[in-house]
């Protein structure tokens, strides 16, 4: 019988993250456009993209302190049949995050060039090209909390497809605008990587009208309201979530430092390896998110086992899925890499990243999906505590070493050890304290 529930959760998981894999994968589209189209600009364009990324990333951290407590909330009151609670979350979370995310927009604008100077080192074209990078994002940082916050909503109750048609069509829509923008077609200005930014940020401005959509079909219409205590719980909630992405982001952005002291070659191998890559690490965000929900959802119905067999059964899944997909990119790194390399010294960094990247993809399944468990049953305290501690522990402070004597290559097996040792670490976590981790919310 225990194995005929194991095979329902399990169909129960890929019913609802297919969609959600077809959504990353589009979502990586995103950042393999620009990465492609921008390739064309020279390897100095390519890293400016980098750093003006890593930086945004950074600054998603307001996002994610809104978008996991909504999550969360609407995934357990849905469970629970709360509905008007769900609806009160996601209300609160644009209209509180709406404003944070716009005082964050204003205040790094300004002081963006300072930002970027600290990470990209002394080069002024590296830096003047990455500013004009990341200030365009950065303005666009209210319209994407808008358009997260919504469709976590909606993966949040497993309307996955739903989630999947407005992520697929944004994407294509930043295929079609990339080119224009960045080199001026159709009697557009020939914008160079400010095209870049400017087409990501109309594209996710498309899906917030489209995400509204939905969740009026779903009966989720958001109820705004400015209620402090209501938006003290999904704070709450999402606090640790948030500084954990802000945490990881600081560190990420340390190691894009290192790697930057090696110079515009090694940065712009970076920025293609792991571009490619996202192909395979995004789907695991998939998994992350529907062991989120689906956890969520049987811990607001009060069954503890069936929340954690559901968290199991898409660790599992994730851990065959990104390994298949790993070492395929890893046999395949020198051809994945060529078509977005503008030298044959960048293809070749490129491809050792692509191996090393690949091979370790096991070990960050593991770490996101049961990271995800585990935050869906109402604890986002301990996954940041272990991806933080895991993060400067495994990797930035090996990292550190390992580029003074080895160069860029010493900060990719920082990263291979790190993914292996906090996927083991989730894993015994899991099996041992679960129970005694997970906490209802509504």
């Amino acid at each position: 019988m225990c194995g005929m529930s194991n095979v329902g959760l399990m169909r129960r998981v890929l019913s609802i993250t297919w969609p959600m894999i077809i959504s990353e994968l589009s979502d990586s589209l995103y950042s393999i456009a620009d990465t492609y189209f921008v390739a064309r600009l020279g390897a100095t364009a390519l890293a400016a993209v980098a750093i003006g990324s890593y930086l945004s990333w950074l600054f998603f951290v307001v996002i994610a302190l809104f978008s996991m407590g909504a999550l969360v909330i609407v995934s357990q009151s849905y469970g629970a049949k709360e509905y008007r609670k769900a609806r009160e979350a996601i209300g609160i979370s644009l209209i509180y995050g709406f404003m944070a995310t716009l005082l964050t927009s204003v205040l790094m604008y300004v002081s963006a060039y300072h930002a970027i100077a600290l990470i990209s080192g002394k080069s002024p074209q590296l830096i003047e090209l990455a500013v004009q990078y990341f200030r365009i994002r950065i303005l666009g940082l209210p319209i994407f909390l808008a358009a997260f916050v919504m469709d976590s909503a909606v993966r949040a109750v497993g309307a996955t497809k739903l989630s999947m048609i407005a992520i697929l069509t944004s994407s294509l829509l930043n295929i079609i605008l990339d080119p224009i923008m960045i080199y001026g077609l159709f009697g557009f200005p020939a914008m160079g990587v400010s095209g870049a930014a400017l087409a990501t940020v109309l594209s996710i401005a498309y899906m917030v009208p489209v995400e509204f959509m939905f969740l009026r079909r779903l009966g989720l219409t958001p109820l705004m309201s400015l209620s402090i205590s209501k938006v003290k719980n999904v704070v709450k909630i999402g606090a640790p979530a948030a500084t954990e992405r802000l945490i990881f982001s600081v560190g990420n952005n340390a190691y894009i430092a290192f790697i930057a002291r090696c110079g515009d070659v090694a940065l712009a191998a970076h920025q293609i390896g792991i571009r490619i890559e996202s192909f395979i690490y995004m789907p695991g965000f998939a998994f992350s998110i529907a062991a989120s929900a689906l956890t969520g959802q049987e811990i607001g119905k009060g069954d503890v086992g069936s929340g954690k067999r559901v968290g199991w059964e898409a660790a599992k899944l994730s851990l065959l899925f990104m390994g298949i997909l790993g070492v395929a990119v890893a046999l395949a790194s020198k051809y994945l890499v060529a078509p977005f390399s503008p030298t044959e010294d960048v293809a070749n960094l490129a491809s050792i990243y692509l191996i090393l990247a690949g091979l370790s993809e096991p070990g960050l399944a593991l770490a996101m999906t049961l990271g995800g468990a585990i935050r869906g049953g109402g604890n986002t305290l301990v996954p940041m505590i272990l991806n933080a501690v895991g993060l400067y522990s495994f990797r930035i402070f090996p990292a550190a070493i390992l580029t003074s004597r080895i160069g860029v290559v010493g900060a990719w097996i920082a990263m291979f050890i790190d993914v292996y040792m906090r996927g083991f670490i989730f894993l015994v976590i899991y099996k041992r304290l679960f129970e005694r981790l997970i906490r209802r919310v509504v």
